[in-house]
């Protein structure tokens, strides 16, 4: 019985033997590469800085990113949150206005929205001005005499008829009506839009109201070395009072009856009566970037720690100067720390653990201060570093090129007006270029040397290295952490104030519609 099955088995095998030798014959190779065309895409993004606030019968508008979210109460969930673009295609929203009625909102660098909110928690998207019809890249908006201003790099226009004021500067604050006519601060120089004419020395001007005893004056910052001085000044535009803060300047408000001045550690602010500063109180916030009043006693702050209710004096919740109903986020992060499946983020606010696609939390880890970003790198095609510039304060040029060096030749990629790298990450064998407008993706060019948009070309003895854009994604920045991902070709990002996220280069049938946009006209009038 045994021998028997011994010798079916043996059989079996050998019978076996000429089916191996027929499939090695039939094998076919195939190449099974990926062949479509693959477009940079953001696939995920979590926190940001929460740069502006403006509050319109008990409804909360802030400005998220590139979001607008819609609140009531003390803001602990939005009811409604706007987008105008796809997530890596706009800026942030860092400047809210009332006019007309309507919500104006500056998309930093990239556009102004308009909304109408006859029905305040249902805004609905009515205008779209692009700084390409503008002419300027807008950074604020301010209502100056019933008339909307939009300031910029590039100038200040006026939206009513579009024409632009001094076209070859980039100013800092706000449009005012002084008693000179409208003029508007260009760093520590305020300047009549008219003829250019400097009127006084200011970083920041506001109106006063009438309860501040000061007719047609103004509140005034003055930046400084290593603060800034907050006062008063009269319709003249001298100086009446004055007090020096130290730490960043962020911004002056003047609400209730009181001149607050927002800066990155603390908020300071004062009761205004007969032309002076009265009484200050020092509140102790990290990443305060704006504030509205809600009632006379509770005010809604917003900035980089994400927002919260400050209640000014002692009520029946507590004592005075306290926060209520705070909702963090991750928006100041300045160290990135990744083992591959894990970011770890953040700076003196606070650090974040990000697990990849997953939602952030706060953690009692750290990460070393000597930690700092890559300017240099190595690619199998060519080494990269950010340019230095000439080293004049005068002329600022530092970052905004990028130096390539092969074995053949060398070439400089430059950045935009105004848009410098902050680090570079070698992913899949491109150059990843993380800088203060987001991400760009490069690497050489194919084909014969030839000069086009986002392409550059050196040519040496030998040859010639040309770098050209393949991929480019617009964010709330600056980027100063770019993370290479394990597998694929991707990375994971960290904003100094835009949070964090995960791009990827995605095939094209993926990629989601853009968002329709309700009309793009060319003027707000």
């Amino acid at each position: 019985m045994r021998n028997s099955l011994a010798k079916k088995l043996v059989i079996v095998a050998v019978s076996t033997l000429p089916l191996c030798g027929c499939l090695d014959e039939t094998y076919i190779k195939e190449d099974r590469t990926d062949k479509r065309n693959k477009t940079l895409k953001l696939v995920h993004h979590v926190g940001g800085t929460q740069d502006c606030i403006l509050v319109n019968d008990g409804v909360w508008y802030v400005g998220f990113g590139s979001q607008l979210l819609v609140l009531e109460g003390r803001g602990k969930k939005p009811l409604r949150t706007e987008s105008i673009n796809p997530s890596g295609e706009g800026g942030a929203i860092t400047a809210l206005a009332l006019w007309h009625g309507d919500l104006i909102a500056v998309m930093d660098g990239d556009a102004v929205a308009r909304w109408d909110i006859s029905s305040p928690r249902l805004p609905v998207l009515i205008d779209l001005v692009t700084s390409k019809q503008l002419d300027i890249r807008p950074r604020g908006i301010h209502v100056a005499n019933n008339i909307l201003y939009i300031t910029g790099d590039g100038g200040v226009v006026r939206s009513s008829d579009g024409e632009k004021f001094l076209p070859s500067e980039n100013p800092t604050g706000n449009v005012v009506d002084t008693k000179f006519g409208p003029a508007v601060p260009v760093a520590r120089r305020v300047q009549l839009l008219q003829d250019n004419k400097f009127i006084t020395a200011a970083s920041a001007l506001v109106p006063l109201p009438a309860s501040a005893g000061l007719p047609g004056g103004f509140a005034f910052a003055l930046n400084g070395k290593e603060g800034a001085t907050i006062g008063l000044m009269n319709s003249d535009l001298r100086e009446v009072s004055g007090e020096p803060v130290r730490g960043v300047f962020r911004k002056l408000v003047v609400a209730n009856g009181r001149l607050w001045a927002i800066f990155d550690t603390e908020i300071v602010s004062w009761n205004m009566q007969s032309g002076k500063l009265n009484s200050p109180m020092y509140t102790l916030v990290k990443g305060a970037r704006d504030l509205a009043p809600l009632t006379d006693n509770l005010y809604a702050v917003v900035g980089s720690f994400g927002r919260g209710v400050l209640h000014l004096n002692a009520d029946k919740e507590g004592d005075g100067d306290t926060f209520t109903d705070a909702v963090r986020e991750p928006g100041r992060l300045e160290q990135s720390l990744f083992d591959g499946r894990r970011v770890l983020a953040g700076s003196s606010e606070g650090f974040w653990l990000y697990p990849i696609r997953g939602k952030p939390t706060l953690s009692d880890k750290t990460v070393s201060l000597s930690m700092i970003p890559d300017t240099k790198v190595s690619l199998p095609w060519a080494d990269a570093q950010i340019d230095k510039g000439d080293g004049n304060p005068a002329t600022p040029d530092e970052g905004q090129k990028i130096h390539f060096k092969s074995a053949t030749a060398e070439a400089d990629w430059e950045l935009p007006p105004n848009v410098y790298a902050c680090v570079l990450a070698a992913v899949d064998g491109d150059l990843w270029v993380g800088h203060t407008d987001g991400i760009t993706v490069l690497h050489p060019a194919n084909a014969n040397p030839t000069v086009a948009d986002g392409a550059i070309a050196a040519s040496s003895a030998e040859g010639a290295l040309i770098i050209t854009k393949r991929g480019e994604l617009r964010l709330p920045g600056p980027i100063l952490w770019i993370h290479p991902l394990r597998t694929g070709p991707g990375a994971v990002w960290v904003s100094h104030f835009g949070g964090l996220g995960v791009a990827e280069f995605t095939a094209d049938e993926t990629l989601l519609q853009p968002v329709s946009k309700t009309s793009t006209s060319s003027t707000l009038n």
